[in-house]
């Protein structure tokens, strides 16, 4: 019973989202119309990527401080459709909320999944955005 106690310990010491989890994920960018140029950047205005629909993008979900979510901005423009911006929402990934329920990974919740962005999902992995056509008249200056 004892080997047994000793095999186990790593795994509640362990966090769930981390070991089945990465800190990045991709997410795919599309739109309507096609080959609308994209910009993401985080919570501090820094671009972390950009490109033309419809392209996967990878993302890191945390910078490794103690929950340090990162939060992103997906912005949209094509010439003649008015611009869209979206936030790329995040929530708790499954193996962090429930995964260590049934592993009792207290040190998970607490200690290890915390630093790691394996705790967080993207709420979405496909972005489809349908942008609107501009005014026609004397409003299209309000577009791109």
């Amino acid at each position: 019973m004892k080997k047994l106690l000793v095999l186990l310990f790593p795994l509640l010491l362990a966090g769930c989202a981390t070991i089945v989890g990465n800190n990045e994920e991709r997410v795919f960018i599309d739109s309507v119309p096609e080959h609308a140029t994209f910009v993401i950047a985080d919570s501090n205005g820094q671009i972390k990527a950009t490109g033309t629909t419809p392209q996967y993008v990878t993302l890191k979900k945390a910078d490794g401080s103690y929950f340090g979510k990162i939060n992103y901005t997906l912005t949209l423009a094509h010439e003649g459709y008015n611009s869209s911006i979206i936030p790329l929402s995040t929530r708790f990934s499954h193996w962090y909320t429930f995964g260590n329920i049934i592993f009792f990974g207290v040190p998970g919740w607490l200690i290890v999944d915390p630093f790691s962005g394996g705790m967080y999902t993207f709420k979405q992995d496909r972005i489809q955005t349908y942008l609107r056509p501009c005014p026609q008249g004397p409003y299209n200056y309000m577009c791109s």
